[in-house]
C-alpha cells in the first residue's frame, strides 16, 4: 500500500512539478553527503546535525558494492545513506557517515586511507567508529574488521560473505570479539546464504557476537531492509554476548569499545602525506620518501611501487616505514602518472601509454642516493601488481640502478619476456597468488596492452634460476598456504626467491588475510640478503 501511494504520489508531482525541479528534490538527501577527495580516495561526508564541537560523535563507514565501484565520487551512496540522511533519523542519531569511493575491492590501502580520513575529523568519538555494507561492501566489512578488530565497534555486512566462486577470506577467531549483525535473504543467487549460516555457526562455536538476519524469500537485493527492518526478517544469536535489541540503530549506537581502543591508529608510524616534485623530461613527477631517524649515510634505500590505479600515499600504510624504522632503511614511494585512460600506472614496456616511467624511477634514484646519502649499491625495487610488473623492467633495463627487485602478485611484461636475452644476471623475489585472477599464475593474462606474454610463473622462474646460475634449492612451508622455494649459490652469490600461496588470488598477502606472511617482512628479509652478499 505505501509503495502503491508513494507512486501515485510521483506521478501527480510529475504532472504539476518541472522535471527539473523534480530531480532537485530527489537529489536534496545527496547533497547532505559533502563530496570530497583525500590522498587520492574520493569519499562523500555527511556531518552531525546541529555539530557541537564538545560533544564526541560516532562514526559509520558505509561500504557500497560493486555497483558503486567507480571515480564519479556519487555512485556509492546507496539507499541505506538515504535513510540515514533522513531528518528523524539524523536528529535522533547525530554522528558521522562516511561513503569513500573505491574502483575494486576493499583491502588493507582502502582501510589506511578511512583511517586517514577519520583522524583528521572533529569530535569523533573513538570508542564508537561503526563500518556497514552490502555485497562487495559487505564483503569488505569482513576483510577489514580482520585487519582491524580494535578499530571498529561493531560491523553490520549484509550479504557479505562473498560469491560462490570466491574463495575462502574469513577467520572467524579473528572476529569473535567484535559485534556483528549480519543480513541475508535466504535465496540469494549471487551470494550464498549458505556462507553466512556456516560463518555464524563457526562464531557460536567459537562464543562469538554475532546476529544473523535471514529474510526469508529474499534475494541479493536486501540492503534498503537492514536500518527499518522487514516482517519477513527472522534473527538468530550465537549467545549471550549478542545484544538482544531489536532495532537496528538503537543496537548499533549502543555497540563502543572497551579498554585500549584504535590500535592501529596509534601504532601507525608519523609519515609525510604531502608528494615532493622530480623534474624529469620536463615534466614534474611526484614521490614521497621515508627515513626513519638518525638513518646512518650509505643505508640502502628500497622503492615501493603502487599497482595500476594506486595512489602512492595508501601504500605507505602497508607496514614498510615499520620495517624501515626497524631495520634502517629508506623507502621511496612514486607514484605513476596517467594512462590513456586516466589512470595512474607504471609503463613497464606496456602499450597504455607513452610515460617514460624507467627513466624517471633510474633518474630519480640517483637523485635520492646522492641527496640522502644513500648506497647506490643497495638500491632495489619492490612493487604490488602493476608495480611488481615494473620491477621486473627495471632490473632488466637499468641493472646499474636497481640491484635486485621483488614482484608481488606480479609478474614480467611481454615485452620485457620478449626481451629477455639481454637482462643480466640479478637477484629475484617473487610472491605469488596460486589462483590469482588478474595476473594468472598459468601465464594467460591478455596480451592486450602489452601486459601479457609472459609464460607461467614455474617458467619465469626457470628463467631467472639459469641467468643466475642457482645450484641449490631449498623448499620451506613458511605458512599453512605459503610454501617459499629457495634458489641459492649463484653467479656473484645471486638467490631466486619464489613464495607460492595456495587459494590466494589477487591481493596483497600478509599475516590477516590467509597468506600467513607479511609481504612486507619478507621483501626486506630477501633484499638484506641481497646487502650482506655484495
Amino acid at each position: 500500500m505505501t509503495f502503491i501511494i508513494r507512486a501515485l504520489l510521483l506521478v501527480t508531482l510529475s504532472a504539476v512539478v518541472p522535471h527539473a525541479a523534480l530531480a532537485q528534490v530527489a537529489s536534496e538527501w545527496v547533497n547532505v553527503y559533502e563530496a570530497k577527495i583525500r590522498n587520492g580516495l574520493s569519499y562523500r561526508l555527511m556531518s552531525p546535525v546541529g555539530f557541537d564541537d564538545n560533544q564526541r560523535y560516532p562514526v559509520i563507514v558505509s561500504l557500497h558494492g560493486a555497483s558503486g565501484r567507480g571515480t564519479d565520487n556519487r555512485k556509492q551512496l546507496k539507499q541505506w545513506n538515504q535513510q540515514l540522511a533522513g531528518e528523524q533519523i539524523r536528529k535522533d542519531y547525530p554522528c558521522y557517515v562516511l561513503a569513500p569511493q573505491s574502483t575494486g575491492l576493499w583491502d588493507e590501502t582502502h582501510l589506511g586511507m578511512i583511517q586517514a580520513v577519520i583522524a583528521e575529523l572533529p569530535a569523533v568519538d573513538k570508542d564508537r567508529i561503526y563500518m556497514m555494507g552490502h555485497s562487495m561492501g559487505g564483503h569488505g566489512s569482513n576483510i577489514l574488521i580482520q585487519l582491524a578488530p580494535k578499530y571498529f565497534a561493531a560491523i553490520a555486512p549484509s550479504a557479505g560473505t562473498g560469491l560462490k566462486r570466491t574463495e575462502e577470506f574469513i577467520d572467524p577467531s579473528k572476529m569473535k570479539d567484535v559485534p556483528i549483525w549480519a543480513f541475508h535473504g535466504d535465496q540469494d543467487k549471487v551470494c550464498p546464504y549458505d556462507r553466512n549460516l556456516k560463518l555464524f555457526n563457526e562464531l557460536k562455536e567459537l562464543g562469538g557476537n554475532m546476529k544473523l538476519t535471514t529474510f526469508k524469500g529474499d534475494g541479493h537485493g536486501i540492503a534498503g531492509k537492514v536500518i527499518p527492518g522487514a516482517d519477513n526478517g527472522n534473527t538468530l544469536m550465537t549467545g549471550e554476548r549478542c545484544d538482544p535489541e531489536p532495532d537496528f540503530l538503537k543496537w548499533l549506537f549502543a555497540q563502543r569499545l572497551s579498554g585500549k581502543q584504535a590500535t592501529a591508529e596509534e601504532e601507525r608510524t608519523e609519515v609525510p602525506s604531502d608528494f615532493l616534485k622530480f623534474n624529469h623530461g620536463e615534466v614534474d613527477r611526484r614521490y614521497l620518501i621515508y627515513r626513519p631517524k638518525d638513518l646512518p649515510d650509505n643505508a640502502p634505500l628500497v622503492f615501493f611501487l603502487h599497482g595500476y590505479r594506486g595512489d602512492a600515499r595508501g601504500y605507505m600504510e602497508l607496514g614498510m616505514n615499520r620495517v624501515a624504522d626497524t631495520n634502517g632503511f629508506a623507502v621511496c614511494y612514486p607514484q605513476g602518472e596517467k594512462d590513456r585512460k586516466g589512470i595512474p600506472h607504471w609503463n613497464a614496456r606496456l602499450k597504455i601509454s607513452k610515460v617514460d616511467d624507467i627513466g624517471f624511477l633510474s633518474a630519480l634514484a640517483v637523485h635520492l642516493q646522492s641527496t640522502y646519502r644513500l648506497d647506490p649499491k643497495k638500491t632495489f625495487a619492490c612493487g604490488i601488481s602493476n608495480g611488481g610488473f615494473m620491477s621486473y623492467t627495471l632490473v632488466a633495463e637499468k641493472p646499474e640502478v636497481f640491484k635486485a627487485a621483488a614482484s608481488v602478485i606480479g609478474t614480467m611484461s611481454g615485452f620485457t619476456w620478449k626481451h629477455r636475452d639481454q637482462i643480466k644476471p640479478v637477484p629475484i623475489l617473487q610472491i605469488s597468488g596460486l589462483n590469482d585472477e588478474i595476473v594468472p599464475y598459468d601465464g594467460s593474462m591478455s596480451p592486450r596492452g602489452g601486459w601479457g606474454g609472459a609464460p607461467n610463473q614455474d617458467v619465469i622462474m626457470g628463467f631467472w634460476k639459469i641467468l643466475n646460475q642457482t645450484k641449490t634449492e631449498e623448499v620451506v612451508k613458511v605458512s599453512d598456504r605459503t610454501t617459499a622455494h629457495y634458489y641459492k649459490d649463484g653467479v656473484n652469490g645471486n638467490q631466486v626467491w619464489h613464495y607460492k600461496i595456495k587459494k590466494f588470488g589477487h591481493r596483497f598477502p600478509h599475516q590477516d588475510n590467509g597468506a600467513g606472511i607479511s609481504s612486507v617482512e619478507e621483501i626486506w628479509k630477501f633484499f638484506k640478503q641481497v646487502s650482506s652478499s655484495q
